[in-house]
């Protein structure tokens, strides 16, 4: 097992009404002009009135910028930067999904250290600082609610990568998830959110000779539970219960919590990234059609791994050999995804093989490395093969 220290200093509140708490939450903790990052969204009319009246009752100064944050891209937060010092700002809160979530972090970090984001970006330099931000979360999967990450596109340099800014100041003070937020969302996004959460534990759970059974046991055990509640919101989609447990699995699928001590791969989010980037398509979509095709391609490097997936996660009984027990997992796997309806081949969102030498290229200038992802360590070549398969 790897020596590894464990904090999560962000305080998760959960429940029906909760975004009501907000402007007390902000006022413990020292704020008084408070920045709300949101991305302007009809669905957040009767929710933002709620974070607004909180925040103005405990007589603080609640701001909002002109550009709403509809991605997460760098230029937007150089302008959020601007805003702050110019409003002196102290305090930055996220109201919605992920890649509001990340913009807020974005700017909350950045504006407190020089230095261009690729100074930054894959653990090359830390900072300690960071403006004081939280979230009230409306969308379960990105985890971004847990995780000292934050996904932010360069728009100012071409080609346009979205980089990682992997830093521990940047974790929320305060999360707070209300179940009820997601009763409205698309089936579509609530599912493509939930497969997101799903691949977050794969990334830890395939981590070759690392593993541990305690961890393993966990993993397989919250992409159990997700699964299930994708089965059930599809059924009910309005069932409050469904909706407080995929969000808090979403949250701990990316809490870190799972993969203690243990290595970690990323590959299949490397790969995603840039296809997403370029097709405007839900993370979780993506994902959809990346990751059975990783399997496929990478299996035989964790077999065991593979062998109790496909046996304690998708309840494939055992075959006469451990690579058809595996493939079957896959096939099971796959089947997933085409019960829940999300796409399975990248051609249905509209990324053909004259695409798949550049998005090959963007993954591995992505990953910052000459390789993607810690444990697969694929080549640009390897990733077209992938790509190839999921054609």
């Amino acid at each position: 097992m790897i020596d590894f220290s464990f904090c999560i200093p962000t305080c998760f509140i959960l429940g029906a009404g909760s975004p009501a708490r907000v402007g007390g939450e902000i006022a413990k903790r020292g704020g008084s002009r408070v920045l709300i990052v949101h991305d302007g969204g009809s669905y957040l009319e009767d929710l933002l009135k709620t974070v607004r009246e909180s925040i103005e009752d405990e007589g603080l100064t609640k701001l909002e910028m002109e550009e709403k944050a509809t991605s997460p891209y760098l230029s937007l937060i150089r302008k959020g930067i601007e805003f702050c010092r110019a409003n002196k700002v102290d305090f930055i809160l996220a109201v919605g999904g992920g890649t509001v979530m990340d913009t807020a972090k974005g700017i909350a970090f950045l504006a407190v250290n020089d230095g261009d984001l690729t100074e930054f970006v894959h653990h090359r330099a830390e900072s300690s600082k960071c403006m004081p931000v939280a979230s009230v979360v409306t969308l379960s999967g990105t985890g971004s609610e847990v995780s000292a990450t934050a996904m932010i596109i360069d728009d100012l340099h071409e080609p346009v990568i979205k980089y990682p800014l992997f830093q521990e100041s940047i974790r929320f003070l305060f999360s707070i998830m209300d179940p009820t937020l997601t009763l409205s969302l698309p089936l579509r996004i609530t599912l493509a959110g939930a497969f997101d959460a799903i691949t977050h534990i794969m990334e830890r759970y395939f981590n070759g000779a690392s593993g541990y059974d305690l961890q393993d046991r966990m993993c397989e055990g919250v992409m159990c539970s997700i699964m299930h509640n994708m089965r059930q919101v599809i059924k009910n989609p309005v069932d409050y219960k469904t909706r407080a447990q995929l969000q808090i699995g979403s949250t701990l699928a990316n809490s870190t919590l799972l993969g203690l001590g243990c290595d970690s791969d990323w590959a299949m989010h490397y790969m995603e990234n840039p296809i997403t980037t370029e097709t405007h398509q839900l993370h979780g979509s993506t994902l959809a059609i990346i990751a059975p095709a990783w399997m496929r391609y990478c299996y035989e490097r964790d077999l065991p791994k593979a062998v109790n997936f496909a046996i304690r996660v998708m309840g494939v009984s055992p075959w006469e050999s451990d690579q058809k027990t595996a493939l079957a997992g896959i096939d099971a796997f796959q089947a997933l995804v085409e019960e829940i309806g999300l796409p399975t081949q990248l051609s249905q969102i509209g990324i053909g093989p004259d695409r798949f030498k550049e998005m090959a290229h963007r993954a591995v200038v992505t990953a910052g490395k000459e390789y993607v992802g810690e444990i697969s360590r694929l080549t640009a070549d390897d990733v077209q093969a992938i790509f190839k398969i999921a054609e």
